[in-house]
């Protein structure tokens, strides 16, 4: 077999097996861990916007977009885990994380009104997600 044509096989085969390796490994891992960031900026960007009791028009429609994006977020952190490729969920299991879970609560983290409540469930996904802690 001619050296060149070898070459050209294994190059494109190489190119085909980044191509597919990028495609279905690497871009959900980067869209999980978009996903996760954007709940983490949230949090901080929510934070004083528990309850919209008595809070001026401007606060309670921040109360309202904290809720929409939590249930937002929820999605697509299901959404993003389960495009996750079988050796990476391994790995968050391994380390404890629980995406699912944090989902499930990040929904009734959007429920919450109470500021003991909210803090509790903050906490809650944050370990879920290995956020940290406090910021």
């Amino acid at each position: 077999m001619d050296v060149n044509l070898l070459t050209a096989i294994l190059g494109i085969m190489a190119g085909a097996f980044g191509y597919w390796f990028a495609t279905f490994s690497i871009q959900p891992i980067l869209n999980y861990r978009a996903v996760r960031n954007k709940i983490h900026s949230d949090f901080i960007y929510f934070a004083q916007v528990t309850n919209a009791d008595g809070l001026n028009e401007k606060m309670q429609e921040l109360y309202e977009e904290r809720i929409l994006s939590n249930r937002r977020s929820s999605a697509n952190l299901s959404a993003a885990y389960l495009e996750l490729p079988w050796w990476y969920r391994r790995f968050l299991a391994y380390k404890k994380y629980d995406p699912p879970g944090a989902a499930t609560n990040l929904i009734g983290f959007s429920n919450t009104t109470e500021y003991d409540a909210s803090y509790k469930l903050q906490k809650t996904i944050r370990c879920k997600l290995g956020l940290p802690k406090e910021t």
